[in-house]
């Protein structure tokens, strides 16, 4: 999959994880708002928004990209679910970083960056709402981070799939048109083989019965001077001859040229 191709693909996840940013966001600010920790809460909230808009187009040029970008943003949302008044709607934003490190690392490390991630929420929402009604959230959340991924994952196998149908169409229309390039080059070298039979055969009797005809000439000059009574019989000969070839040449042509 190319460059573009990817792109294309990387937008249904990424879009799914921008509403949340979006949604977290209006929350947490309005939610903040009047309290001293709002600047901080906002500040927090750009850099995380800021490094999640660019991360495609980082990621796609650096690959050493994600070592820097995973470890920050964990730290913001850190900062940011650790706040007090503990608010526990920004404990969402784990969500787009699992769905980008289903992306971005290999399935073992992916699920070593998860288990991390899921360790963390664990332990941030219960000691922000109490154990029990910790766990809950914590389930929930877990529930709708599977579905977020497994829906990710899907639209990638669908992009993954689309592009090999169409490299599959392509390589269908490449092959189609090599046979034709085929089928003509047959058929060239199927007439190039006629025209060498059809000279061949010119060759071995119609140049033999004009050389016959030739000799039947010199033949009846000859006799012309020395016995005329035998000319008549040469000169039919000569007709004969020059029929048969005439005929020979007629079906050579009806050959080149068939009605």
């Amino acid at each position: 999959m190319n460059r573009s191709e990817q792109m294309r693909g990387y937008q249904g996840g990424y879009l799914i994880g921008f509403i949340i940013v979006t949604v977290v966001a209006l929350r947490t600010t309005i939610f903040y708002h009047g309290r001293v920790s709002l600047v901080l809460v906002t500040s927090l909230l750009a850099i995380y928004s800021l490094m999640y808009i660019l991360e495609p187009w980082f990621s796609f040029r650096f690959r050493w990209y994600k070592f820097f970008y995973f470890p920050l943003q964990t730290c913001a949302v850190i900062a940011l679910t650790n706040l007090r008044p503990f608010i526990d709607v920004s404990s969402l934003l784990y969500i787009p970083l699992c769905i980008q490190i289903m992306r971005a690392f290999s399935r073992r490390a992916a699920i070593v960056w998860l288990i991390f991630y899921v360790a963390l929420l664990t332990l941030t929402l219960m000691l922000g709402l109490g154990w029990l009604e910790g766990l809950a959230l914590v389930l929930l959340f877990l529930a709708v981070c599977a579905f977020l991924i497994s829906y990710d994952l899907l639209y990638l196998r669908t992009q993954a799939d689309q592009a090999e149908s169409e490299r599959l169409l392509t390589d269908l229309q490449s092959a189609h048109q090599k046979l034709q390039e085929y089928a003509i080059q047959a058929k060239e070298l199927a007439a190039a083989r006629e025209r060498n039979r059809l000279a061949r055969e010119l060759h071995d009797s119609v140049s033999q019965v004009i050389f016959g005809i030739t000799l039947t000439a010199q033949s009846a000059r000859l006799f012309m001077e020395r016995e005329p009574s035998r000319v008549t019989d040469q000169i039919d000969r000569l007709q004969e001859m020059t029929s048969g070839a005439l005929s020979q040449l007629r079906s050579l042509i009806s050959e080149l040229h068939p009605q």
